[in-house]
Protein backbone atom coordinates (compact mmCIF):
# COMPACT_ATOMS: atom_id res chain seq x y z
CA UNK A 1 0.00 0.00 0.00
CA UNK A 2 1.39 3.46 -0.87
CA UNK A 3 2.41 5.68 2.00
CA UNK A 4 0.97 9.18 2.27
CA UNK A 5 1.87 12.39 3.96
CA UNK A 6 -1.45 13.71 5.35
CA UNK A 7 -0.05 17.24 5.46
CA UNK A 8 0.35 17.31 1.68
CA UNK A 9 -3.03 17.97 0.11
CA UNK A 10 -1.47 17.52 -3.33
CA UNK A 11 -1.02 13.82 -2.54
CA UNK A 12 -4.73 13.57 -3.26
CA UNK A 13 -6.41 14.66 -6.50
CA UNK A 14 -9.46 16.88 -6.39
CA UNK A 15 -12.44 15.22 -8.05
CA UNK A 16 -14.78 17.75 -9.71
CA UNK A 17 -18.42 16.81 -10.35
CA UNK A 18 -20.54 19.22 -12.37
CA UNK A 19 -24.26 19.82 -11.95
CA UNK A 20 -27.47 19.45 -13.95
CA UNK A 21 -27.02 20.36 -17.64
CA UNK A 22 -23.29 20.81 -16.99
CA UNK A 23 -20.15 19.38 -18.55
CA UNK A 24 -16.54 18.77 -17.48
CA UNK A 25 -15.39 21.94 -19.26
CA UNK A 26 -17.46 23.99 -16.80
CA UNK A 27 -14.44 23.57 -14.52
CA UNK A 28 -11.80 24.80 -17.00
CA UNK A 29 -11.30 28.27 -15.53
CA UNK A 30 -11.38 26.99 -11.96
CA UNK A 31 -8.78 24.35 -12.85
CA UNK A 32 -6.55 27.08 -14.28
CA UNK A 33 -6.91 29.05 -11.06
CA UNK A 34 -6.08 25.99 -8.96
CA UNK A 35 -3.00 25.31 -11.11
CA UNK A 36 -1.77 28.88 -10.72
CA UNK A 37 -2.11 28.72 -6.95
CA UNK A 38 1.24 29.30 -5.25
CA UNK A 39 0.77 26.45 -2.79
CA UNK A 40 1.66 22.82 -2.27
CA UNK A 41 -2.10 22.30 -2.03
CA UNK A 42 -2.64 22.98 -5.75
CA UNK A 43 -4.16 19.67 -6.80
CA UNK A 44 -4.29 17.41 -9.79
CA UNK A 45 -7.94 17.51 -10.89
CA UNK A 46 -10.11 14.64 -12.08
CA UNK A 47 -13.29 15.83 -13.80
CA UNK A 48 -16.34 13.60 -13.87
CA UNK A 49 -18.66 13.57 -16.90
CA UNK A 50 -22.16 12.80 -15.64
CA UNK A 51 -23.51 12.08 -19.12
CA UNK A 52 -20.72 9.59 -19.80
CA UNK A 53 -21.36 7.97 -16.42
CA UNK A 54 -25.09 7.83 -17.16
CA UNK A 55 -24.46 6.19 -20.54
CA UNK A 56 -22.43 3.48 -18.86
CA UNK A 57 -25.19 2.86 -16.30
CA UNK A 58 -27.79 2.71 -19.06
CA UNK A 59 -25.67 0.24 -21.05
CA UNK A 60 -25.30 -1.98 -17.99
CA UNK A 61 -29.02 -1.94 -17.22
CA UNK A 62 -30.08 -2.10 -20.88
CA UNK A 63 -33.00 0.17 -20.22
CA UNK A 64 -34.30 3.72 -20.53
CA UNK A 65 -35.56 4.12 -16.98
CA UNK A 66 -34.62 6.83 -14.50
CA UNK A 67 -30.98 7.04 -13.42
CA UNK A 68 -30.84 7.37 -9.65
CA UNK A 69 -28.54 9.55 -7.56
CA UNK A 70 -27.25 6.49 -5.71
CA UNK A 71 -26.42 4.77 -9.02
CA UNK A 72 -24.34 7.70 -10.22
CA UNK A 73 -22.61 7.90 -6.83
CA UNK A 74 -21.81 4.20 -6.80
CA UNK A 75 -20.47 4.18 -10.38
CA UNK A 76 -18.26 7.22 -9.77
CA UNK A 77 -16.99 5.88 -6.44
CA UNK A 78 -16.14 2.54 -8.04
CA UNK A 79 -14.34 4.26 -10.92
CA UNK A 80 -12.28 6.34 -8.51
CA UNK A 81 -11.48 3.32 -6.40
CA UNK A 82 -9.97 1.69 -9.51
CA UNK A 83 -8.09 4.82 -10.64
CA UNK A 84 -4.36 4.66 -9.84
CA UNK A 85 -4.32 8.42 -9.33
CA UNK A 86 -6.46 8.03 -6.19
CA UNK A 87 -4.34 5.46 -4.37
CA UNK A 88 -3.28 8.16 -1.91
CA UNK A 89 -6.90 9.22 -1.48
CA UNK A 90 -8.86 12.07 -3.00
CA UNK A 91 -11.07 15.03 -2.16
CA UNK A 92 -14.31 15.92 -3.94
CA UNK A 93 -15.79 19.25 -4.99
CA UNK A 94 -19.32 18.92 -6.32
CA UNK A 95 -21.58 21.65 -7.64
CA UNK A 96 -25.36 21.55 -7.04
CA UNK A 97 -26.51 18.09 -8.22
CA UNK A 98 -22.84 17.11 -8.38
CA UNK A 99 -22.50 18.02 -4.72
CA UNK A 100 -25.45 15.86 -3.79
CA UNK A 101 -23.73 13.02 -5.65
CA UNK A 102 -20.52 13.76 -3.71
CA UNK A 103 -22.45 13.57 -0.44
CA UNK A 104 -24.06 10.31 -1.52
CA UNK A 105 -20.64 8.91 -2.39
CA UNK A 106 -19.59 9.10 1.27
CA UNK A 107 -22.03 6.23 1.88
CA UNK A 108 -20.60 4.00 -0.86
CA UNK A 109 -18.45 0.95 0.05
CA UNK A 110 -15.40 2.25 -1.84
CA UNK A 111 -15.52 5.49 0.16
CA UNK A 112 -15.73 3.45 3.36
CA UNK A 113 -12.62 1.52 2.34
CA UNK A 114 -10.78 4.72 1.53
CA UNK A 115 -11.73 6.09 4.94
CA UNK A 116 -9.90 3.23 6.65
CA UNK A 117 -6.65 3.44 4.68
CA UNK A 118 -5.97 7.14 4.09
CA UNK A 119 -6.97 10.65 4.97
CA UNK A 120 -10.77 10.52 4.64
CA UNK A 121 -12.06 12.36 1.56
CA UNK A 122 -13.09 15.94 2.11
CA UNK A 123 -16.42 16.63 0.43
CA UNK A 124 -16.59 20.29 -0.61
CA UNK A 125 -20.21 21.06 -1.40
CA UNK A 126 -20.78 24.01 -3.74
CA UNK A 127 -24.33 25.41 -3.81
CA UNK A 128 -25.69 22.13 -2.46
CA UNK A 129 -28.95 21.32 -0.69
CA UNK A 130 -28.53 18.04 1.23
CA UNK A 131 -32.19 17.09 0.99
CA UNK A 132 -35.84 17.91 1.63
CA UNK A 133 -37.37 17.19 5.01
CA UNK A 134 -41.11 16.95 4.45
CA UNK A 135 -43.30 14.68 2.36
CA UNK A 136 -45.25 17.44 0.65
CA UNK A 137 -42.01 19.20 -0.38
CA UNK A 138 -40.67 15.96 -1.76
CA UNK A 139 -43.85 15.21 -3.72
CA UNK A 140 -43.94 18.70 -5.23
CA UNK A 141 -40.28 18.57 -6.22
CA UNK A 142 -40.59 15.11 -7.77
CA UNK A 143 -43.55 16.30 -9.85
CA UNK A 144 -41.67 19.43 -10.92
CA UNK A 145 -38.63 17.41 -11.98
CA UNK A 146 -40.84 14.98 -13.87
CA UNK A 147 -42.16 17.92 -15.88
CA UNK A 148 -38.58 18.93 -16.67
CA UNK A 149 -37.88 15.36 -17.74
CA UNK A 150 -40.91 15.40 -20.05
CA UNK A 151 -39.69 18.55 -21.76
CA UNK A 152 -36.19 17.12 -22.17
CA UNK A 153 -37.67 13.94 -23.61
CA UNK A 154 -39.58 16.04 -26.14
CA UNK A 155 -36.29 17.63 -27.24
CA UNK A 156 -34.70 14.20 -27.64
CA UNK A 157 -37.64 12.88 -29.68
CA UNK A 158 -37.68 15.75 -32.17
CA UNK A 159 -36.37 14.36 -35.48
CA UNK A 160 -35.70 17.73 -37.14
CA UNK A 161 -32.33 19.10 -35.89
CA UNK A 162 -33.56 22.69 -36.27
CA UNK A 163 -36.64 22.01 -34.14
CA UNK A 164 -34.52 20.14 -31.59
CA UNK A 165 -32.17 23.11 -31.32
CA UNK A 166 -35.07 25.54 -31.00
CA UNK A 167 -36.66 23.48 -28.22
CA UNK A 168 -33.31 23.23 -26.45
CA UNK A 169 -32.89 27.01 -26.64
CA UNK A 170 -36.32 27.67 -25.15
CA UNK A 171 -35.72 25.15 -22.36
CA UNK A 172 -32.34 26.63 -21.44
CA UNK A 173 -33.54 30.22 -21.59
CA UNK A 174 -36.33 29.41 -19.14
CA UNK A 175 -34.03 27.38 -16.88
CA UNK A 176 -31.45 30.14 -16.55
CA UNK A 177 -34.09 32.79 -15.98
CA UNK A 178 -34.61 31.39 -12.50
CA UNK A 179 -33.69 33.94 -9.79
CA UNK A 180 -30.78 31.83 -8.54
CA UNK A 181 -29.03 32.38 -11.90
CA UNK A 182 -29.70 36.13 -12.12
CA UNK A 183 -26.10 37.10 -11.35
CA UNK A 184 -24.77 34.54 -13.84
CA UNK A 185 -26.92 36.06 -16.58
CA UNK A 186 -25.20 39.41 -15.97
CA UNK A 187 -21.72 38.01 -16.63
CA UNK A 188 -20.05 38.81 -19.95
CA UNK A 189 -19.45 35.15 -20.70
CA UNK A 190 -23.08 34.11 -20.22
CA UNK A 191 -24.14 34.33 -23.89
CA UNK A 192 -21.38 32.01 -25.24
CA UNK A 193 -21.92 29.75 -22.23
CA UNK A 194 -25.60 29.43 -23.12
CA UNK A 195 -24.80 28.66 -26.76
CA UNK A 196 -22.48 25.83 -25.70
CA UNK A 197 -25.24 24.40 -23.53
CA UNK A 198 -27.64 24.59 -26.47
CA UNK A 199 -25.16 22.87 -28.81
CA UNK A 200 -24.89 19.92 -26.44
CA UNK A 201 -28.56 19.61 -25.53
CA UNK A 202 -29.64 19.67 -29.18
CA UNK A 203 -27.40 16.79 -30.27
CA UNK A 204 -27.24 13.05 -29.71
CA UNK A 205 -28.87 11.45 -26.73
CA UNK A 206 -27.93 14.19 -24.26
CA UNK A 207 -31.47 15.46 -23.69
CA UNK A 208 -32.75 11.92 -23.10
CA UNK A 209 -29.99 11.22 -20.59
CA UNK A 210 -30.62 14.46 -18.72
CA UNK A 211 -34.32 13.55 -18.60
CA UNK A 212 -33.45 10.24 -16.92
CA UNK A 213 -31.05 11.97 -14.53
CA UNK A 214 -33.24 14.91 -13.49
CA UNK A 215 -36.18 12.61 -12.73
CA UNK A 216 -34.16 9.90 -10.98
CA UNK A 217 -31.94 12.30 -9.01
CA UNK A 218 -34.79 14.57 -7.97
CA UNK A 219 -34.54 15.69 -4.32
CA UNK A 220 -38.11 14.45 -4.16
CA UNK A 221 -36.85 10.88 -4.69
CA UNK A 222 -33.31 10.90 -3.31
CA UNK A 223 -32.62 10.18 0.35
CA UNK A 224 -32.09 13.34 2.42
CA UNK A 225 -28.47 13.44 3.61
CA UNK A 226 -28.63 15.98 6.42
CA UNK A 227 -27.85 13.05 8.72
CA UNK A 228 -24.61 12.41 6.84
CA UNK A 229 -23.59 16.04 7.36
CA UNK A 230 -24.36 15.72 11.07
CA UNK A 231 -22.26 12.52 11.38
CA UNK A 232 -19.39 13.64 9.17
CA UNK A 233 -19.24 17.35 9.71
CA UNK A 234 -15.45 17.25 9.94
CA UNK A 235 -15.26 15.61 6.49
CA UNK A 236 -17.62 18.06 4.77
CA UNK A 237 -17.54 21.74 3.99
CA UNK A 238 -19.93 24.00 2.14
CA UNK A 239 -19.51 27.09 -0.03
CA UNK A 240 -22.41 29.16 -1.35
CA UNK A 241 -22.63 32.47 -3.17
CA UNK A 242 -23.53 35.42 -0.96
CA UNK A 243 -26.24 36.44 -3.47
CA UNK A 244 -27.87 33.00 -3.48
CA UNK A 245 -30.46 33.60 -0.76
CA UNK A 246 -31.97 30.14 -0.48
CA UNK A 247 -28.58 28.48 -0.23
CA UNK A 248 -27.26 31.00 2.25
CA UNK A 249 -30.05 29.71 4.48
CA UNK A 250 -28.89 26.14 3.81
CA UNK A 251 -25.33 27.12 4.78
CA UNK A 252 -26.59 28.70 8.01
CA UNK A 253 -28.43 25.49 8.88
CA UNK A 254 -25.32 23.45 8.11
CA UNK A 255 -23.29 25.54 10.55
CA UNK A 256 -25.69 24.67 13.36
CA UNK A 257 -24.76 20.98 13.00
CA UNK A 258 -21.02 21.60 12.92
CA UNK A 259 -20.32 21.88 9.19
CA UNK A 260 -17.87 24.51 8.01
CA UNK A 261 -19.80 26.76 5.65
CA UNK A 262 -18.49 29.85 3.87
CA UNK A 263 -19.96 32.53 1.62
CA UNK A 264 -18.27 33.46 -1.65
CA UNK A 265 -18.55 37.23 -2.23
CA UNK A 266 -20.18 38.67 -5.35
CA UNK A 267 -21.54 35.31 -6.49
CA UNK A 268 -24.87 33.62 -7.05
CA UNK A 269 -25.67 29.94 -7.43
CA UNK A 270 -23.15 29.12 -10.21
CA UNK A 271 -20.19 30.21 -8.13
CA UNK A 272 -17.59 28.16 -10.05
CA UNK A 273 -18.56 30.04 -13.21
CA UNK A 274 -18.96 33.44 -11.59
CA UNK A 275 -16.02 33.67 -9.19
CA UNK A 276 -13.54 30.89 -10.05
CA UNK A 277 -10.51 32.68 -8.58
CA UNK A 278 -12.15 33.27 -5.22
CA UNK A 279 -13.54 29.77 -5.17
CA UNK A 280 -10.12 28.26 -5.91
CA UNK A 281 -8.67 30.05 -2.89
CA UNK A 282 -11.42 28.75 -0.62
CA UNK A 283 -11.07 25.18 -1.89
CA UNK A 284 -7.31 25.20 -1.33
CA UNK A 285 -7.73 26.68 2.13
CA UNK A 286 -10.22 23.97 3.06
CA UNK A 287 -7.70 21.32 2.02
CA UNK A 288 -4.83 22.94 3.90
CA UNK A 289 -6.92 23.37 7.04
CA UNK A 290 -8.08 19.78 6.83
CA UNK A 291 -4.51 18.52 6.49
CA UNK A 292 -3.40 20.54 9.51
CA UNK A 293 -6.37 19.29 11.52
CA UNK A 294 -5.60 15.68 10.60
CA UNK A 295 -2.00 16.05 11.72
CA UNK A 296 -3.07 17.56 15.04
CA UNK A 297 -5.43 14.60 15.51
CA UNK A 298 -2.63 12.12 14.78
CA UNK A 299 -0.38 13.83 17.32
CA UNK A 300 -2.90 13.31 20.12
CA UNK A 301 -3.45 9.61 19.52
Amino acid sequence: MPTIDPSRADDRPMVLIHGFLGAPDDWNVLRDELTRADSIAAPVCITIDLLLTARRIRAQTQGSRMILLAELAQQIANDLDADERTHHGYDIAGYSMGGRIALEMTEQPSAQRLRTRAVPPLSMLLSVHPGLDFGNERDERAASDDRLADRLTAIAMATDPAIRRELAGVFLDEWYRQPLFSSLRERDHFAPFLRRRQDVLATGDCAALWAAIVAGCSPGRAVSRWDVLARRGDECSMIVGDQDGRYVAVANRARTIGVRAELLPDSGHALHLEQPAGLAKQLIQFRLDRGASFLRGCATR
